[in-house]
């Protein structure tokens, strides 16, 4: 498909003249400038956030990242300048502005504390502190976590550092943070960017990249922002999460960092380090400033889970018995190594007439190598002889052992290059990006031995969250398993997007009241591919193999019951090796296997423009968006050919297009109170294995079919978002409150269900033999028709500094969000009555208690999440799956030994708090999941 670039529309014409208008009524003359920078005591430290103010004009702006601030079109005289920053003593300063001339100064803040000492410049404090002032200087609703703030917590990533923010929650794999969302929204609804540019997902069935491959130690900040203004990409219907990168411009002059640490799980006894480093410095180049910003980060983890999980849920009147009942378990035990190397270069260069030229550049690379140790009780292949509401007896059942061996790459490249000019009035802000995200996985083997019909029986003997699992003594005997089946793959994944964005702004005075406007374009180019290449192999296999040919000597640490004997990883490669090439093939499931390639090329174009306002204490950003998005897919089919499978290409395209306006306003009281409104309309598109047009798991064994498909024909979703929240800042205290509330009218809704009773599964297994098939399992994701979602927000963050000492250093900080929703199937679904919507976390919320003083440096955090619908079972309503409320308490300890040196103690997972999740009640295992406690030991050199 070639790049699609919409000029075809009026739309640029109408903006353009919008914008292009609102200039001509009014342009203030331009008398002086005055600019300058807040920094700390010894101008190492500048401060971002900081409101600063003329008072004689009325006139506020906000200091950027850099601490610098500017106002523009000043009249000549002399002024009472005023800086607020929370946690810190107002400062006034007098300035004189002259005629057709630029006045430079430097604030101090904190200027009566040494600059090692200043707790707004180091610790819990500075972070608390330096995020709050962002969050009170935004346009819209922002919060914001400071590499100081992400530094307190023993997070390995963003992911997990991004938990602590109000209104979100993470997704773990493997106990590992990886996808966020934002006020009890699934991750699909939100968008994650590095340094201002989406970054490419590896993953083959995801839009947004796991945030677990980015080590926390590259950044310098994490905005989450809840609510969008018209130059912000409209995918962000939950938020938007913008990670930004280190510059040396943050840390004003040389500055390095060094961190060794040494993490021990106690699940599986194994002892993980990590190395990470940073370096900043600012040096003189030509006719300006080149700052340089260099991160890496190191660490081999080696961790594992214990889990055990029903397959297929729990079937209602089973074998019409009066109780619901299991038919399949399985039992698990992951082995993980993960490797991480991550890099980050940042290049800022500020030249004359303010032209700012930027470098961003990311490298991550991730190794997972994952050896699991599985059982399946295939119950429902033997007789039922007993069963109560608590337990079952199954004889003659089948039941599998089984070796997964998969080593998984991933690599992501992000390059941002891009600037900001003054041209005349007008400020030009440009910038080209590329990302490349891929995932390899060679050589995978996944390797069957089964027992059928011999397991004497099997069955359960109490339910609950680890049902009670046994079998016959036959079933530990690894003579009676053979050979069965094996499952190569060569799977490789491909992500590239190419960005171009160019915006305009220019100030503007209307009827004495000041502002700007501002409008601009962006084109996204996206290709992804999956390249999946599977063998099945079912026979032919040399010397008829059992399972004690290949018996591991060492025990597993299983905590969930028995596993009984374990397969040998390296005696059963070799014979795989030796004997590949004589093994029979199954023609079905490797037709199956490999008709689940596919490429899918986007192209999304936008055009904006808005026009900030102050009026008075009101500030009104109003303005409107469109997005056009084009969109080619193309996969594969299994169909009959002479009377074998075979793969032939099948496309779909879709193009769709929205426009998204918006307005925002903050109305500032005073400097303690400030009330904010926004109302907007906002899209999020469908993951890519959602619309994935080739099936992404068909897999046939003996009677049961089992299904996992996209569905091209997915429309976006579409919302319109209510914001209203108050916030309160007591004056010169290191303190803030907030309370809102929040709605969204969502259209065209994603959920995935159990599809089996509603289609044909014929159309995914032509040229299959299928005529014993008797169960089927097909999800399939489904457009609903419209949800609704409000929720209040809430948080609190303060340093209790009107207590007596030594109690006036601690700090608390308490969130919380409780959202609710309603979700309507649509028409043509037979299941009535509304549903939560899917991923929906009822209730968020974090609890924080730190304690700073002298050298000694506490910090206990506590993060809740609440219950979820992860699966509508559209015949079933019992047989939902539900992801139960989970907490986490970590806790981290810090002591400066001198200015230079810290060693720090983290402790990770304190109540070891498992993952759950149930079909129905918590009666109904689906899936629980352990991963143990882990401890840290680490040491920090930094410079002065």
């Amino acid at each position: 498909m070639k790049p699609t670039i919409y000029l075809r529309a009026p739309i640029q014409v109408i903006l353009m003249a919008l914008l292009v208008s609102i200039p001509a009524f009014a342009i203030s003359a331009q008398d002086g400038e005055l600019e300058g920078v807040v920094v700390d005591k010894s101008g190492q430290v500048s401060f971002s956030g900081a409101l600063v103010r003329l008072e004689e004009l009325d006139l506020e702006v906000s200091s950027s990242t850099n601490g610098a601030f500017k106002f523009n079109n000043v009249p000549e005289g002399e002024y009472t300048l005023v800086v607020h920053y929370i946690g810190a003593s107002k400062v006034e300063q007098t300035v004189k502005v002259e005629a057709n001339s630029t006045k430079n100064v430097e604030v101090s803040i904190g200027a009566d504390v040494e600059h090692l000492e200043n707790v707004i410049v180091y610790g819990q404090a500075a972070g608390a502190s330096s995020a709050l002032n962002q969050q009170r200087a935004a346009d819209g609703i922002l919060s914001v976590l400071t590499s100081d703030a992400i530094g307190q917590f023993p997070d390995a990533n963003v992911s997990e550092a991004l938990q602590r923010v109000p209104g979100v929650f993470i997704e773990r794999d493997q106990g590992e943070g990886r996808f966020v969302g934002i006020r009890g929204l699934e991750p699909d609804f939100n968008s994650a960017k590095v340094n201002g540019v989406n970054i490419p997902a590896p993953e083959r069935d995801r839009r947004s990249v796991a945030l677990d491959v980015i080590p926390s130690d590259l950044l310098e900040r994490i905005e989450v922002r809840k609510s969008v203004t018209p130059d912000q990409d409209g995918d962000a219907i939950g938020g938007a999460i913008d990670i930004k990168g280190l510059s040396a411009f943050d840390r004003r002059g040389q500055h390095f960092a060094v961190t060794a640490k040494s993490d021990f799980n106690t699940l599986q006894g194994e002892t993980s380090p990590k190395v990470n480093a940073s370096y900043t410095n600012i040096i003189p180049v030509m006719i300006g400033n080149l700052g340089v910003a260099i991160a890496v980060s190191w660490q081999d983890r080696r961790f594992g889970s214990d889990n055990v999980e029903t397959d297929g849920g729990w079937v209602a009147d089973i074998e019409d018995s009066g109780f619901r009942g299991a038919e399949e378990f399985e039992q698990r035990d992951y082995q993980i190594t993960r490797k991480r190397l991550g890099y980050a270069l940042n290049l800022d260069w500020f030249g004359e007439n303010d032209t700012h030229l930027y470098l961003r550049m990311l490298k991550s690379d991730f190794s997972d190598q994952e050896y699991r140790q599985r059982i399946e009780y295939k119950l429902s292949k033997g007789d039922l002889a007993s069963i109560d509401s608590n337990s079952a007896r199954w004889t003659d059942i089948d039941m599998d052992r089984e070796l997964k061996d998969r080593f998984e790459t991933q690599d992501i490249l992000s390059v941002v290059a891009g600037g900001e000019s003054e041209i005349e009035e007008w400020n030009v802000e440009y910038e080209l990006g590329y990302g490349k995200a891929a995932e390899e996985e060679p050589n995978r083997f996944d390797t069957q031995f089964s027992e059928d019909d011999e397991i004497e029986e099997a069955g359960y003997t109490s339910m609950g969250s680890t049902p009670r699992l046994f079998y016959s003594a036959n079933g530990a005997n690894p003579a009676n398993f053979e050979l069965d089946e094996l499952a190569e793959e060569n799977n490789f994944t491909n992500d590239e997007q190419t960005t171009l964005r160019l915006d305009f702004k220019r100030e503007v005075t209307i009827s004495e009241f000041d502002g700007y406007v501002k409008f601009g374009v962006q084109q996204r180019f996206r290709e992804k591919t999956d390249d999946i290449n599977a063998i099945t192999y079912d026979g032919g296999f040399p010397g008829d193999r059992t399972m004690a040919d290949f018996v591991t000597s060492d025990s597993l640490d299983y905590d969930l019951g028995s596993l009984g004997p374990t397969i040998d990883v390296g005696s059963l490669s070799s014979y795989i090796a030796e004997n590949k090439s004589r093994f029979d093939i199954d023609a079905d499931n490797t037709a199956l296997d490999s008709a689940r390639d596919y490429n899918i090329q986007e192209d999304v174009f936008a055009i904006y423009a808005m026009h900030r306002v102050n009026i008075g204490d009101f500030r009104v950003v109003y303005g409107l968006r469109h997005e056009a998005t084009s969109s080619e897919l193309d996969g594969f089919s299994v169909v009959e050919a002479n009377g074998d499978p075979e793969i032939t290409p099948i496309s779909f395209g879709k193009d769709y297009s929205h426009w998204l306006p918006s307005v925002t306003v903050r109305y500032k009281q005073s400097d303690q109170n400030i009330l904010r409104f926004g109302l907007s309309q906002s899209v999020a598109r469908p993951s890519f294995g959602k619309i994935n047009p080739s099936p992404d798991k068909v897999e046939i064994d003996d009677e049961d079919l089992e299904i996992e498909a996209g569905n091209a024909a997915l429309d976006p979703y579409e919302s319109i978002n209510l914001d209203l929240t108050y916030e309160y800042y007591p004056d010169d205290q290191l303190s803030a409150f907030s309370v809102g509330f929040f709605s969204k009218s969502i259209s065209n809704f994603i959920y995935v269900a159990d599809v089996s009773d509603v289609v044909d599964f014929t159309q995914w297994t032509q040229g299959v033999d299928t005529s014993e098939v008797t169960d089927l399992d097909i999800v399939q994701p489904l457009n609903g028709d419209t949800a609704s979602l409000w929720g209040i927000e809430a948080s609190w963050t303060s340093r209790l500094s009107e207590l007596a000492d030594p109690w006036n250093n601690i700090i608390l900080s308490l969130n919380a969000t409780f959202t609710s929703s309603e979700a309507d199937l649509g028409p043509g679904i037979s299941r009535g009555g509304d549903i939560p919507l899917p991923g929906q976390a009822k209730f968020v919320g974090n609890a924080i208690v730190g304690y700073e003083n002298w050298n000694w440096d506490f910090r206990l955090a506590l993060a809740f999440k609440g219950e979820r619908t992860l699966e509508v079972d559209l015949s079933d309503p019992e047989n939902d799956l539900i992801q139960e409320p989970r907490t986490q308490l970590d806790f981290t300890a810090r002591y400066d030994v001198d200015e230079r040196w810290q060693i720090f103690v983290n402790a990770t997972n304190l109540t070891n708090q498992a993952y759950y999740s149930y079909h129905g009640n918590e009666s109904f295992n689906g899936q629980y999941e352990e991963y143990g406690r882990s401890f840290a030991l680490g040491v920090t050199l930094r410079s002065l």
